[in-house]
């Protein structure tokens, strides 16, 4: 049988967006990705009765002879920002965590009101269970193997996010001025990820005022985000909130080790490097010892190498996960 999956059109690329792509192309024609228009996550009425009626059409295109529906597969950016949940047999991907008490109401009744629900990692399931008291599948998402990473001179960080202030980017335009305080001025650093907030992008670029190391390219094509991997030093993810972190075994793959933030699912992802609490002078501490110290340096860029085969999870894994959850729900 095959399955459809209903994502949003974001105009932009996403970790969400980049999990479904990768997992349909994984299922070879048995997940269909399909667009359900709307401004998630904030639909209008027009948005929720179109999506009710497409989710509709396609549960009834199942077995007819069988005289069930068909289990959709919903991305859970639509699925959970409805004020009322979804009728029949509903499979939710959930790939972040709602961080409102309203949101959070939606989601609670929109997962609970699920066939199953899916998460990517370990971390989020847990979360579920803890807030909601959902047992929740996990499909972790898989890595493609990378080139080593070939750094050069100076010491390159790179941050691969949405310009969001989950994300992040202004606590770390603050370490970036603390190291420059403290008189650590050989590196650089990559800001990359597409702008989905101008606001929270112009405060960014303000805090990084007189800071000619840190550039910010946004939103880059497969190619230029390889070419970032390939001369990278160092991952930087200091979000507030992250269900896995992709980026963080993405980096893995190349033998990037990363600094990520304690308390999240990007701790989960992490197989080379170190989770902190989000503090800036722990993070100007690290990245002090990383620069300075160049045995430690070393070692960490040795761990991460070694690392490196055990960091590659296929897709091919994800997507068995995903099918076997959508057929017990048939």
């Amino acid at each position: 049988m095959t399955y459809t999956l209903i994502e949003p059109d974001l105009g932009r690329t996403s970790g969400g967006l980049r999990f479904n792509s990768e997992l349909a192309a994984a299922a070879e024609g048995r997940i269909e990705r399909i667009t359900g228009p709307g401004t998630w996550p904030e639909p209008s009425d027009e948005d929720v009765a179109r999506l009710r009626q497409l989710v509709a059409r396609c549960q009834e295109a199942g077995d007819a002879a069988a005289g069930r529906d068909r289990p959709v597969l919903i991305d859970g950016l639509i699925g959970c920002s409805l004020p009322t949940p979804l009728q029949g047999p509903i499979v939710m991907l959930q790939h972040s965590l709602a961080q409102t008490p309203a949101a959070a109401r939606r989601e609670a009744d929109c997962l609970r009101s699920a066939s199953a629900v899916v998460t990517t990692s370990a971390f989020a399931a847990a979360e579920m269970a803890r807030k909601y008291g959902i047992t929740a599948e996990v499909a972790l998402p898989g890595t493609h193997p990378r080139p080593v990473t070939q750094p050069g001179s100076p010491a390159h960080l790179i941050c691969l996010a949405a310009m969001e202030d989950n994300k992040n980017q202004l606590f770390l335009a603050h370490v970036f001025q603390e190291l420059r305080r403290r008189g650590i001025t050989d590196w650089r650093c990559t800001l990359a990820g597409p702008i989905t907030d101008t606001d929270y992008a112009a405060d960014v670029c303000d805090a990084l005022g007189g800071l000619s190391s840190v550039d910010c390219v946004g939103e880059l094509d497969g190619a230029a985000v390889d070419e970032l991997y390939r001369h990278a030093d160092l991952l930087l993810l200091p979000s507030k909130a992250e269900t896995f972190g992709m980026v963080v075994r993405e980096a893995a793959a190349a033998a990037i080790p990363s600094l990520v933030s304690a308390g999240t699912g990007a701790q989960e992802a992490l197989v080379a490097g170190h989770a902190l609490e989000l503090d800036i002078p722990t993070w100007a501490d690290a990245l002090e010892r990383w620069m300075r110290h160049a045995t430690y340096r070393t070692e960490l860029a040795a761990t991460a190498l070694e690392a490196r085969e055990s960091s590659v999870h296929g897709w091919d894994e994800t997507a068995r996960t995903m099918l076997s959850v959508l057929e017990s729900v048939s």
